[in-house]
């Protein structure tokens, strides 16, 4: 017997509020009430729905009602302006009388809706769908529901997937800002792909679902309007409708009823039920027996609105009852469920349809769009590893682009640049070639001035005492001074010519302990006899550097530290060979006076000197020696003394 216990209720604190909120709506009631002013009523009344308000003149004749949910009993007055639960035909209510003028004033608010009139509803057309059958197919278990579902279930796997990749995504590179242009555009891409058929397949549903409500509607009033022109047929010649007529009309109404497979119901021009198809609903009080009052208080003569029934609402077409001579005798109201199976039945048939086109077109979007960002991003990309791999002096590449768009544009450019670079570097080269051997061609002039002068000067003087008994003394101190300059002219001519030769340095897998202790012995017996200490192997400790020119490094820097210290009496120098691994760590060190702090940056620049009678290129031919094995030369230095470092790559032998 029991279809619906409860079909809704309030909390303990919902109804306090609608109580408040009610208690403060009654004043504005009460003066409309008092002006007689039913439009400011209605807009009173009509702020809120689950609150109901019902105005009796002083006869109790009801004259307004807000709602026509609740089944009202015989209007019993237990007090005034004080709140009380009263249970209805249909619903548990806290209810509150108040009097304004002559008239009285009910607010109900229910709390929870009971049903139970299980066979009255089986009788029914329009409210069965109530109580429909477990045995009854739903939609999920046709054809087009499985498929549908299917297409749900592969679209969620993508979407899935999808949010995964971009979610694993931003974690990978912590957040947007570190990703590569390629993966943005496919992230964005992607999103607005997503978002795009979201929209639409959203757009779908809701528009099926509503196409589906509107085609109701129109069928249901178009059901209407012929019953109501049976209705006017078969009542021609009746100029009122009273409710002692009820049961004849009710006879009548279900003959419509079955005839259209709809209840139709019956209300005065009071707005009370006179008659139904079905009136055990309104016996049991399932229904109220009073017109919606949207209807009632319209001046429009046909309306299609929502009803409800408890907390479930459903369509009603309503017309106007008329007779023969179009005078309007009542109102013709006619329900019907919007039955959400058909509707999702009407859904799947349209998805199933429309779904495999919208899932291959996504695939292929999705597809178009990781291509087109890989295709935008590729010039981008050759591009950037390119100027990555750029090298003044080595062969370039160009980039094919075949677009004239906005990369295009920006890949000429750089082929252009290309080209640009190309022949700038061809003239910085052959600007820096220029300027290399005029400086050079200074310094070789100055250079070789310095010794002619003072052989000039000799010469000059031999010559004036030719003939002197001076002549002898002079000619001895004279030819070993032009044979000095002689010297120092050859060895200035030699340094310029290795300087200017810069041989390409050949690396080797060479034994550097063997070509330092050989270096040594050279440079140990020296002018100064300044000693040279060795401390590391004698042998067997494998480099890679050009054997020929390793040699002339250590003795350029064994040189330069045996002129700085000069004729010290406790000159020294050390020299250490150890292993650091994956090279070898050379270091010289003597106790000279240092290198002064405002020359230390130029040590390496070619034609810088200190000495009077050096050339400034050794210590730049070492140093392109050096780098030119893969290794590298520093150098630290104070007032007691200076210590060169020279790293070379180890070769490991098996």
């Amino acid at each position: 017997m029991l279809l619906l216990a409860v079909l809704g209720g309030c909390s303990s604190r919902g109804i306090e509020g609608r109580q408040a909120q009610a208690e403060k709506e009654l004043t504005g009631l009460s003066s409309a009430i008092q002006s007689g002013n039913f439009d400011s009523i209605r807009l009173i009344t009509s702020a809120s729905a689950d609150i109901n308000y019902y105005i009796y003149d002083p006869s109790f004749k009801l004259v307004f009602w807000s709602e026509n949910v609740l089944s009202l009993n015989e209007p019993t007055i237990p007090g005034y302006d004080k709140w009380f639960e009263q249970s209805f035909a249909n619903a548990d209510c806290m209810c509150r009388w108040s009097r304004v003028g002559g008239y009285y004033v009910l607010t109900a608010i229910p709390t929870a809706w009971h049903i139970s009139a299980r066979e009255e509803i089986e009788q029914s057309f329009s409210y069965r769908p109530l109580i429909k059958d477990n045995s009854e197919d739903s939609s999920w278990l046709t054809a087009s529901g499985t498929r549908v579902r299917m297409y749900y279930l592969i679209m969620i796997a993508l979407f899935i997937l999808i949010v995964a990749y971009g979610i694993g995504a931003l974690i990978k590179h912590h957040g947007i800002k570190d990703m590569s242009l390629q993966l943005k555009l496919q992230l964005e891409i992607i999103t607005i792909v997503l978002v795009a058929f979201g929209y639409i397949f959203a757009t779908s549903v809701s528009y099926v679902r509503h196409h589906y409500a509107e085609r109701q509607k129109t069928s249901l009033q178009e059901k209407c309007r012929f019953i109501q022109s049976a209705l006017q047929n078969l009542y021609y010649w009746d100029y009122s409708i009273s409710r002692n007529d009820g049961v004849g009309l009710s006879v009548d109404l279900r003959d419509l009823a079955h005839t259209y497979a709809l209840d139709i119901h019956v209300y005065d021009l009071d707005g009370r039920l006179i008659g139904s198809s079905t009136p055990s609903l309104f016996e049991r009080g399932l229904l109220s027996d009073h017109l919606a009052p949207e209807v009632f208080f319209s001046d429009e003569s046909t309306m299609t609105l929502y009803s409800t029934l408890g907390d479930i609402s459903y369509l009603s077409a309503y017309t106007d009852f008329l007779n023969g001579t179009f005078g309007k005798l009542g109102y013709i109201a006619v329900p019907s469920f919007i039955s959400e199976d058909e509707m999702a039945r009407e859904v799947d048939a349209y998805m199933a349809r429309l779904l495999p086109a919208y899932l291959l077109v996504l695939i292929l979007a999705l597809i178009a769009s990781v291509l087109f960002a890989r295709l935008l991003t590729h010039p981008l990309a050759v591009m950037a590893q390119n100027m990555k791999d750029l090298e003044i002096g080595a062969p370039h590449h160009y980039i094919d682009y075949p677009y004239h768009d906005e990369v295009g544009e920006l890949v000429a450019r750089y082929n252009q640049m290309v080209d640009q670079l190309d022949l700038f570097t061809r003239r910085l080269a052959r600007s820096e070639r220029e300027g290399a051997w005029r400086t050079m061609a200074r310094q070789v002039a100055h250079e070789i001035n310095n010794p002619l002068t003072p052989m000039k000067l000799t010469i000059q003087q031999l010559q004036r005492v030719k003939d002197t008994e001076r002549f002898d003394e002079l000619f001895a101190r004279a030819t070993a001074m032009l044979i000095e300059q002689i010297d120092n002219l050859s060895r200035i001519a030699t340094s310029f010519s290795t300087f200017a030769r810069l041989p390409q340095v050949e690396t080797t897998a060479v034994d550097i302990a063997d070509k330092l202790t050989a270096a040594i012995s050279l440079s140990t017996n020296n002018s100064h006899n300044i000693p040279i200490r060795y401390v590391g192997p004698d042998s067997n400790v494998i480099v890679e550097a050009d054997g020929e020119q390793i040699g002339q490094v250590f003795t350029n820097i064994f040189r330069n530290a045996i002129q700085a210290i000069g004729d010290r009496p406790d000159g020294d120098i050390i020299v250490v060979l150890s292993d650091q691994g994956k090279e070898v760590e050379i270091s010289i060190s003597d106790n000279g006076p240092g290198i002064p702090e405002e020359v230390r940056d130029k040590i390496f620049v070619p034609d810088f000197t200190t000495k009077s009678n050096g050339t400034g290129l050794g210590l730049s031919i070492s140093k392109n020696i050096v780098e030119g094995s893969d290794g590298r030369i520093t150098f630290t230095t104070s007032d007691k003394g200076t210590t060169f470092y020279i790293y070379l790559r180890k070769i490991i032998q098996s």
